[in-house]
């Protein structure tokens, strides 16, 4: 491709850019293909701050790539960009804004994809400085994306590669008479008439940047200028498509985005004769609309401003202008698993506009929060509470909590209990249903489900939670019913979801795994008692011991576990030999073997003594790792020995001291 001259002509309309015109320049030139195929039009459209000293400078910095065009302002980008489009003489176009710049592979990536596929428009994700940037239809690289079934229309700025053949044989060019909003009808166009759109998603090729003073081209505060954008792209798609669900699903965009700022900007005007006048163009609009079939999919709140205005309602419109579309204004009821909901809500008594009844079973939503969960041996419990927003009272209602295998068919359901929106749930994690079969390894995600008066919801469980709602990750080891050892771990996805991971362990990854905490032992006689945590829980019975080790054998003694992780062994140490015993965590099950030393706790002080056979003993810890203990028989005789070995004290005075006393500072002479 870099042997061609000028495949992508870059066409820039900039008016008091001083901010940003230089990066904006500089992102060009440094693309990552051959410059020699670019070239760059900024057309300056009569600034005052000193951007046209800017663009000469760079011009002499990049000749071979930029070319200036001054003229006087013409107060939108529509003529720039024309003006661009006349001189430009690459095989693609692109428009990039002033306050805007590229990254280094964009333009490069963006006509790999226009080569390779054929097509006529290519989007490139979009990345934000400060703006907000459309994301739907940036999920996934497409080559041939379906204009009526994708999220690419929902993208209507100019910021895309559009094939320059197309826009010369369509004579397409941004209409001068719109003060914004030109790009969308120009797009739209694109859009129709392109053999084949493709989208670039796995890059950021284009930053959309704020400016420092917060101005764009593009800002305005009036309805006028959003009106009419909106009228000429909407009869555009009336002249382009057939009444049907094709232009429905265009039309839908506009009068989801852009009517519903003509409204909040209608609220907004200080004048009220400019008011009534765009009121009754809005009214017109709407009328001209009347029979097509995309209503029922906007938000309730925004039919209920169409609903209003087509009523001529404007004052109880305007109180609805500024509400979020996820806000629903209504008493939603119920039956039989269709959501209505009435305005004016039921039970008010004052009038509110012409009475109005929309189906939103589609937008009812279920949301969710726990309080608690925690498991116990191998068994998970959850607390929280659920509802149906914007639901009025249920007659009916059932809550399911269930883990749904991701690679699988299969399902496993908890107890649940519901009080009003509050739920309780119990789940045995590695418990046999009831056709027998132990569930599969692999990721089991936790669900919730509520159905009131038929209308049932499902939801991923556990990203809404209370912050100590519970300890999340972790990981337990666990009897699989055949002798093997399982672990459960239970972790949050990158989305705060809960999801469970059933795995077998192999036998050389248990020391990994396994966690085990020894609390201070104590002495009770002869009786050494350990305690503390483990994540190995409900083991096959028996299968847990720790053995004490000597040269002339070992003994065992079983590990009580409790379903909290709890463990205690008493170690009788009366029974054993003579001699140094080493402790050991001994784990022997059907399918697997595994020895583990104890490592040393905080022992108690002093020694246990008791008498065998009229003869005393004791038994002692002895320094280091593993946990070691010495047993052996009390012999008086080597007491004696060790106390007459010691020298015998010298009387105090001024020769105790010259013998080896108290050095004056207090500390043992050397």
């Amino acid at each position: 491709m870099s042997e061609n001259r000028n495949i992508v002509s870059v066409i820039t309309p900039a008016y008091n850019a001083l901010p940003c015109i230089e990066r904006c320049v500089a992102s060009v030139a440094h693309q990552s293909f051959d410059s020699g195929a670019i070239e760059m039009i900024v057309v300056d459209d009569g600034s005052t701050d000193g951007t046209s000293a800017i663009l000469d400078r760079l011009s002499a910095q990049y000749p071979s790539l930029l070319r200036v065009i001054r003229q006087e302002n013409s107060g939108s980008p529509s003529g720039p960009r024309n003006l661009g489009l006349d001189l430009a003489s690459g095989r693609y176009v692109f428009f990039l804004d002033a306050d805007d710049y590229l990254a280094p592979e964009a333009l490069q990536r963006l006509t790999t994809a226009a080569e390779v596929n054929a097509s006529d428009v290519v989007l490139g994700r979009m990345a934000s400085e400060g703006r907000r940037v459309p994301r739907s239809m940036f999920r996934a690289n497409q080559a041939d994306a379906d204009l009526f079934t994708s999220r690419v229309y929902w993208s209507l700025s100019a910021q895309k590669l559009f094939r320059k053949e197309l826009l010369d044989r369509l004579q397409l060019r941004f209409d001068t008479g719109l003060r914004i909003g030109e790009d969308q009808p120009f797009t739209a166009l694109a859009y129709l008439r392109a053999r084949r759109i493709s989208v670039v998603a796995d890059y950021d090729c284009y930053y959309l940047v704020r400016r420092p003073d917060g101005r764009h081209l593009t800002a305005t505060g009036s309805t006028e200028p959003v009106l009419d954008a909106l009228h000429t792209v909407c009869e555009l798609l009336r002249a382009e498509l057939p009444p049907g669900q094709r232009r429905d699903a265009l039309l839908e965009r506009h009068f989801a985005v852009e009517l519903r700022d003509v409204f909040r900007f209608l609220g907004r005007e200080a004048d009220p004769a400019v008011q009534q006048r765009e009121f009754a163009r809005v009214q017109e609009l709407l009328a001209r609309h009347e029979d097509d079939s995309f209503w029922h999919r906007l938000a309730p709140v925004q039919r209920l401003r169409c609903h209003l205005a087509r009523h001529g309602h404007l004052g109880e419109l305007l109180t609805h202008t500024l509400s979020a579309d996820a806000h629903m204004p209504f008493s939603v009821h119920i039956s039989r698993g269709t959501a209505l909901a009435h305005y004016p809500p039921r039970g008010e008594h004052r009038a509110r506009g012409p009475a109005a009844c929309f189906d939103v079973t589609d937008r009812l939503t279920l949301s969710h929060h726990i309080s608690h969960f925690s498991c116990t041996g191998t068994r998970l419990r959850l607390t929280g509470r659920a509802r149906l927003e914007q639901a009025g009272p249920a007659d009916r209602q059932a809550v399911e909590v269930f883990l749904q295998h991701r690679d699988g068919p299969w399902r496993r359901h908890a107890r649940t209990r519901l009080a009003g929106e509050f739920f309780e749930a119990d789940l045995d994690l590695l418990d046999e249903p009831g056709d027998g079969v132990p569930p599969a390894d692999g990721c089991w995600d936790l669900y919730l489900s509520l159905t009131v008066n038929g209308l049932a919801r499902t939801v991923r469980l556990g990203n809404r939670r209370d912050q100590d709602a519970g300890r999340c990750p972790f990981t337990y080891l666990a009897d699989d019913g055949e002798g093997r050892i399982r672990t459960v771990r239970l972790y949050a996805t990158a989305h705060g979801n809960l999801t469970l991971r059933l795995e077998h362990v192999p036998a050389g990854r248990l020391s990994r795994e396994l966690r085990l905490h020894v609390e201070a032992p104590v002495w009770c006689g002869p009786v050494l008692r350990l305690h503390g945590t483990t994540n190995l829980v409900a083991p096959p019975t028996g299968s847990v011991l720790v053995q004490l080790a000597s040269r002339g054998g070992s003994a065992d003694f079983p590990l009580v576990i409790e379903d909290d992780g709890r463990f205690s062994v008493e170690l009788p140490l009366d029974v054993l030999s003579s001699g140094r015993w080493a402790a050991a965590l001994r784990i022997a099950a059907a399918n697997w073997q595994h020895t583990r030393p104890l490592r040393q706790p905080v022992l108690p002080a002093g020694s246990a003594r008791w008498r065998r056979s009229l003869m005393p003993r004791y038994a002692k810890p002895v320094a280091g790792d593993p946990l070691t203990l010495r047993v052996d028989r009390i012999r008086p005789t080597r007491g004696l020995r060790r106390r007459f070995a010691q020298p015998a004290a010298l009387p105090a005075g001024p020769a105790a001291q010259r013998a080896g006393g108290a050095s004056p500072g207090g500390r043992e002479a050397a």
